[in-house]
């Protein structure tokens, strides 16, 4: 089950975000902030509701792959995520550098949590998940998962 390339675009997502703070165009990275926080909790939600039952219901007991350390993972993304929506709203009233830096200083640190655990997925979970699904099963969670989000149609601010 390859779920890679999901990761791969909601990363490509955030850097445009990070892009137009750079450009100073406040409006367009919140839209593009908001693009991606939809994207990713759509994400988790999939994980949680629909792989993450039968990965614990099926899978071995990996050191370091445990579902409840996926599910605590996913609840420190959403509170990193609300510390930069929280900052990002801040450019609206105090559209200065000082604002930018600690934005980007945040979203430094929200990288490489989720690149921590992306590896993680990639290197236990999915793979697990593969193993322990029949081929009918396969099919079956094709048909349900987003495997990919659309291209960024540009979304522009209202």
């Amino acid at each position: 089950m390859e779920l890679n390339q999901i990761h791969h675009q909601l990363d490509e997502l955030f850097f445009q975000h990070q892009t137009e703070l750079l450009k100073g165009d406040y409006l367009r990275a919140k839209a593009l902030l908001k693009t991606f926080e939809e994207a990713l909790l759509n994400h988790m939600k999939e994980e949680e509701e629909i792989l993450l039952p039968l990965y614990r219901e099926r899978a071995a007991n990996i050191r370091g792959g445990n579902s409840d350390l996926f599910n605590a993972e996913h609840k420190k993304i959403l509170e990193w995520l609300n510390r930069i929506k929280l900052r990002a709203h801040r450019l609206q009233k105090f559209p200065d550098l000082r604002t930018v830096i600690s934005l980007l200083d945040d979203e430094a640190h929200f990288k490489k949590y989720i690149e921590h655990h992306t590896l993680r997925e990639d290197r236990i979970f999915y793979p697990e998940v593969d193993r322990v699904t029949t081929p009918q099963e396969k099919i079956a969670l094709a048909r349900l998962l987003t495997f990919s989000l659309d291209p960024p149609s540009d979304p522009k601010c209202p």
